[in-house]
């Protein structure tokens, strides 16, 4: 017993001045940190969604195209800091080529890291996503109305497209400019097989893009959310994700932050 507490005791102490050493020389480094110590927390003592392996589901349910051959892609250049992680960015490349959507749909495109990821992963299925407006860094700038405090960092930092562009992929998707708030779903109704929903974090925008993600939904396939199992500025997201799995199935990508369901689900929620 006293071994285990002075192992804890260090883990404490060791914990804490890795903060405050990541805080000295960078602020999002040490949120960043934080962030993923409590969600790595939280799987390893069994709290919130179930790990299930979207893959393996889609073979499941009889979606996959190929029989086991399939290949995916991740671009080799990744300029970009922050944003979706690689691990996460090959969990969404193998789903992508195993599933072969036949339309993507994807809300916050940023700099374009994952729609690269779904371009070159899709096959022949079409990919949009969809950005705030050129002129909402300003707006959010001076009022940030709408968003917490990080979002407004990156949509005033942001380039859109610009990793799409530097890998030469800007004529193999559809780019849409829109507050998600005010977006109109319903041209895209039932032709979704594939949803990522990584837009604006308040709760607000978080229920919106769920909500409008399901009237797009088809029967066939799977919708994802990043950032899942945030227990700061995340937290308004990470419950609204765990009220919705009392509702539907819904799971987690091991050791990500992303969290999924089964489109056919969601959209039946909300129907």
């Amino acid at each position: 017993m006293p071994a285990a507490l002075r192992l804890l005791g260090e883990t404490i102490r060791s914990a804490n001045l890795n903060v405050l050493r990541l805080y000295a020389r960078d602020d999002q480094l040490a949120r960043e940190y934080w962030s993923q110590m409590i969600q790595r927390y939280g799987e390893l003592m069994g709290l919130g969604l179930p790990h299930r392996d979207p893959v393996e589901f889609i073979y499941e349910q009889g979606w996959a195209t190929r029989s086991g051959s399939e290949r995916s892609q991740i671009p080799a250049m990744l300029n970009t800091a922050g944003g979706t992680r690689l691990d996460e960015l090959a969990a969404l490349a193998s789903v992508t080529a195993v599933l072969r959507p036949s339309r993507v749909f994807e809300i916050g495109t940023f700099m374009g890291r994952t729609t690269s990821v779904f371009v070159m992963n899709a096959g022949g299925g079409e990919v949009i996503t969809m950005d705030l407006p050129v002129d909402a860094p300003v707006m959010a700038a001076t009022t940030g109305a709408g968003y917490i405090d990080t979002d407004v960092t990156l949509i005033a930092e942001r380039r859109v497209g610009s990793v799409l562009r530097e890998l030469g992929l800007e004529h193999r998707y559809r780019q849409l400019y829109a507050d998600s708030l005010q977006f109109e779903p319903a041209p895209y109704a039932d032709s979704v097989e594939l949803g990522f929903i990584d837009g604006a974090h308040a709760r607000e925008y978080v229920e919106n893009d769920t909500r409008k993600m399901a009237v797009m939904l088809a029967d066939r396939g799977l919708v994802f959310w990043h950032d899942y199992g945030g227990r700061g500025r995340f937290r308004e997201l990470t419950e609204y994700l765990e009220g919705l799995a009392r509702r539907i199935p819904m799971y987690r990508v091991q050791s990500t932050s992303l969290a999924w369901a089964p489109a056919k689900a969601l959209k039946g929620l909300f129907a």
